[in-house]
């Protein structure tokens, strides 16, 4: 039997990113042969993946896709921050956006499951499964695409913009329209563009404008408002005019354009857009938007590190 050194353990890690105890363990299997060590590497990884599958995935990444007048948002996840941060999860999240982002998926959020043909990548035809797969084996974790948004505009007066927060954790896709589409390409307006992402990633609206706020929203929040009159033994009779001004305060704080900007001070976001369309003598609008947070709407499993070491010790 050959004798295994640390430079082939770590040739292999290089070669497959595996633990170092499994490349030491596939190399002595495999007597010293670093091609079949890289097989039984694949081979036993992959054959863990499905039993990691029952396993919550609520770290992972957000990544933007654009092309032309279209941006994917993919919300990839992992379970630990510390895999979310690492090279070949992230090259994974970007591959899983650029091939998602060249279906033709109009407006369309949903599950990973429902696109099961393969796509193609640098002339390669491969599976965006198997991929997902493979990266679950070299990570040690269950990896999941969890979900996609597509934000695409067809018409020459609109555009969209992106933003993706420095963490990877909230990405946000929004389309503009302007009366005269050479305002799109001004240096000003791609920033004021920037500038309403960002706000939409920090501000978290439920919709452009009231209207777009969706109805179970509003039917929760005035059942809220009515519960908290009824607590407070205010008159029926009151109820309307109360409900409508909490409702005028509870819009500025979820509707977009009558949120306060968070880079003008006093001003809502509908101002600062207006102001800057009527200066260059046309009308803009915000039209719609998409936001994907990590882990958003996952109950994730929160343990007592105490009561976790006194369980592990017989305490």
């Amino acid at each position: 039997m050959s004798k295994i050194n640390a430079e082939q353990i770590k040739e292999l890690r290089n070669l497959t990113q595996a633990g170092m105890a499994a490349c030491k363990d596939a190399l002595v299997e495999a007597d010293g042969d670093m091609n079949k060590a890289v097989d039984i590497v694949k081979a036993k990884g992959l054959a863990n993946v499905n039993a990691r599958s029952g396993r919550v995935g609520s770290e992972g990444r957000v990544v933007a896709f654009e092309t032309g007048n279209k941006i994917t948002l993919v919300e990839v996840n992992c379970q630990t921050d510390f895999v979310a941060n690492s090279e070949g999860f992230g090259n994974f999240a970007i591959q899983t956006a650029l091939l998602l982002g060249q279906t033709d998926l109009f407006g369309f959020v949903g599950e990973f499951d429902q696109i099961g043909a393969s796509q193609s990548v640098d002339g390669t035809r491969v599976s965006l499964e198997d991929l997902r797969k493979e990266t679950s084996a070299k990570t040690g974790e269950n990896i999941v695409i969890r979900r996609w948004a597509v934000e695409e505009v067809a018409s020459e007066n609109a555009t969209v913009a992106s933003y993706v927060h420095s963490n990877n954790k909230i990405g946000v896709a929004v389309s503009f329209e302007a009366s005269d589409p050479k305002v799109l390409s001004m240096p000003i307006v791609k920033e004021m563009m920037g500038n309403v992402a960002m706000q939409i990633a920090a501000m978290n609206p439920l919709g452009v404008a009231r209207l777009s706020v969706p109805l179970q929203d509003i039917e929760r929040q005035r059942a809220i408002f009515e519960t908290q009159l009824r607590e407070a033994n205010k008159p029926k009779a009151a109820w309307e005019k109360i409900i409508e001004g909490k409702f005028n305060k509870w819009y500025s704080e979820v509707c977009l354009l009558d949120q306060e900007s968070v880079l003008v001070a006093k001003k809502s976001v509908g101002t600062v857009v207006a102001e800057l369309g009527k200066e260059l003598g046309c009308e803009l609008k915000v039209l719609n938007f998409v936001r994907l947070q990590v882990g958003e709407g996952i109950e994730k499993k929160v343990e007592n590190l105490a009561e976790a070491v006194a369980a592990a010790i017989g305490a």
